[in-house]
């Protein structure tokens, strides 16, 4: 034991020339490319880490694009629906005008062939009384007249109809 506390001085001499022989011959063999490889490791890290940020940077530019190209697209599509209903409420009030016009023309033709209706009615019924008339006249008179008198006086009596109406 007193041999651990007490150390041989020619064995610290040795065990430090071997350590210094040993640093030297690491740092020539090993330590230079064992610093290469960390000081490549080092470039491929800080490489990494700046392609990361340009593609981060680019990711954000290409999100950046992609929310303005949508907003774009939803403000043509508000658009383009607003027109879309513009358009569909001048169609609703052109085919309105249409259908009143229509509405129009139809209660005018009504109108006129309800005054054709009346006014052959009436014609009729002139004829259909004249004719009574006559006959009630002959019956009256008891002469009987030909149908040529007849017609020439229901005509005359016609005349004097439309005389009157006018």
């Amino acid at each position: 034991m007193e041999y651990l506390l007490k150390p041989d001085k020619g064995l610290i001499i040795w065990t430090i020339v071997s350590f210094v022989a040993l640093v030297l011959l690491l740092s020539k063999v090993a330590w230079e490319p064992l610093l290469t490889v960390l000081k490549e490791r080092e470039d491929g890290i800080r490489k990494a880490i700046a392609d990361a940020a340009s593609a981060r940077q680019a990711a954000d530019q290409l999100k950046a694009q992609y929310e303005q190209e949508l907003t774009s697209a939803q403000d043509k599509a508000a658009t383009m629906l607003s027109q879309a209903q513009a358009e569909a409420q001048k169609l609703r009030e052109q085919m309105l005008k249409e259908a009143e016009a229509e509405a129009r023309r139809l209660t005018e033709q009504t109108k006129r062939q309800l005054e054709e209706e009346k006014s052959k009615l009436s014609r009729e019924l002139k004829t259909e009384v004249a004719g009574l008339s006559v006959r009630v006249a002959e019956k009256l008179l008891r002469h009987s007249m030909n149908v040529k008198e007849q017609e020439n006086l229901v005509a005359g009596f016609m005349k004097d109809l439309e005389k009157e109406a006018i």
